[in-house]
C-alpha cells in the first residue's frame, strides 16, 4: 500500500458516485423556532420556509459504502432555494465520531462536520442521544417512542418539507442544501471579491425502504450554550414530535450545472466560518 491511490482504491464518494448508508436508524425531532433565528442563520441563496421548522437529528449508521459504522448528530433547517423555489434542508451543524465520514462530508459535500463525542442510549421505548465537544454537552435529545407526537398535527406540518420537490427529474428524492467554498480559495486573499464564488449546492437524497416501520413519539431537544457549536441559537419554541426511521439513505454525488448556484462571496463570508470553532 502507498500514499498514492488509483480511482479504484478510493470510495465512490470521491468519484462522484453515490454515498450510501444501507444501514441507518435516524431519529428526527421536529420543532419550530423563531422566524428571527431562521433569518439569522440562512446564508445568501436560501430563503425561509413557510414555517420556522428545524429538525434535530441523530443518525446511527450501522453500514456505509465508505467507512466503518458511525454516529452523527445533525441540525437541519427548512429553507427554500431563491432561484428554483424548491424546499429543502440546510445543514448548519454536524458532529461525528469518525474521521473518514467527517473528511468526506467537509471536503466533498460541503457539510460543516466536526469530530466530537456522541452518546446513544436506548431502553425499550426510551431514546436518549447527545453530542459534546470541548467538554460541553451542547446537544441532547430525549424521546419516548409511545406512538403519540407532541403535536397531533405533526405529519400535516412536516409533509411539505419531506415531499420530493422534483418528481420528474429526481423521483423520490428530497433536497439537502450545502455550500461549496474551500478555504484554500479565499482564506489568504486581501480582496475577497477576487475569490471564486461560493456555490450553493443541491444534494439529492433518496431512501432504501427498511424492513421496520417508522415509530412516532414525543421528543425534547435540550441545548447548552457553546461558542464553538452554537446550536442553541435555534431555540425551541414549539416541539412537534419525534420519528425514528429505519430506511437506508443514498446521496447522489453526480453534480450537474443545474445543481450549482453561485452567491456573492462578500455576502457569504460571515457564513463561511460556521464549520470552524470559535477563537479561544
Amino acid at each position: 500500500m502507498s500514499f498514492r491511490r488509483t480511482p479504484d482504491q478510493v470510495c465512490e464518494t470521491l468519484k462522484g458516485g453515490i454515498t450510501d448508508f444501507p444501514g441507518a436508524e435516524v431519529m428526527s425531532v421536529f420543532y419550530e423556532t423563531t422566524p428571527e433565528a431562521i433569518e439569522e442563520i440562512l446564508p445568501p441563496g436560501l430563503k425561509p420556509y413557510e414555517s420556522p421548522l428545524v429538525i434535530a437529528g441523530f443518525n446511527n449508521f450501522s453500514e456505509t459504502n465508505f467507512e466503518v459504522p458511525y454516529r452523527e448528530a445533525a441540525l437541519y433547517v427548512a429553507a427554500v432555494h431563491e432561484k428554483t423555489g424548491r424546499p429543502g434542508l440546510f445543514v448548519p451543524g454536524m458532529t461525528l465520531d469518525v474521521d473518514m465520514g467527517s473528511i468526506l462530508g467537509r471536503e466533498v459535500g460541503g457539510y460543516p462536520k466536526k469530530w466530537g463525542r456522541l452518546d446513544l442510549k436506548q431502553d425499550g421505548t426510551h431514546y436518549e442521544a447527545s453530542a459534546a465537544r470541548h467538554g460541553i454537552e451542547y446537544y441532547k435529545l430525549k424521546v419516548e417512542l409511545n406512538g403519540k407526537p407532541n403535536d397531533p398535527e405533526l405529519m400535516k406540518k412536516i409533509t411539505g418539507i419531506l415531499t420530493p420537490p422534483d418528481p420528474e427529474g429526481h423521483p423520490g428524492a428530497t433536497i439537502i442544501y450545502n455550500y461549496l467554498w474551500p478555504a484554500s480559495q479565499w482564506a489568504h486573499l486581501k480582496d475577497i471579491s477576487n475569490a471564486p464564488k461560493p456555490i450553493l449546492y443541491t444534494v439529492w437524497k433518496t431512501k432504501h425502504p427498511g424492513e421496520k416501520s417508522p415509530v412516532i413519539g414525543t421528543g425534547e431537544v435540550i441545548y447548552t450554550h457553546s461558542d464553538h457549536d452554537p446550536w442553541a441559537s435555534l431555540p425551541v419554541v414549539h416541539t412537534l414530535g419525534a420519528i425514528l426511521t429505519f430506511d437506508g439513505i443514498a446521496l447522489d454525488g453526480a453534480r450537474t450545472p443545474k445543481d450549482e448556484y453561485t452567491v456573492d462571496p462578500e455576502e457569504y463570508l460571515p457564513y463561511a466560518f460556521y464549520g470552524f470553532d470559535h477563537k479561544l
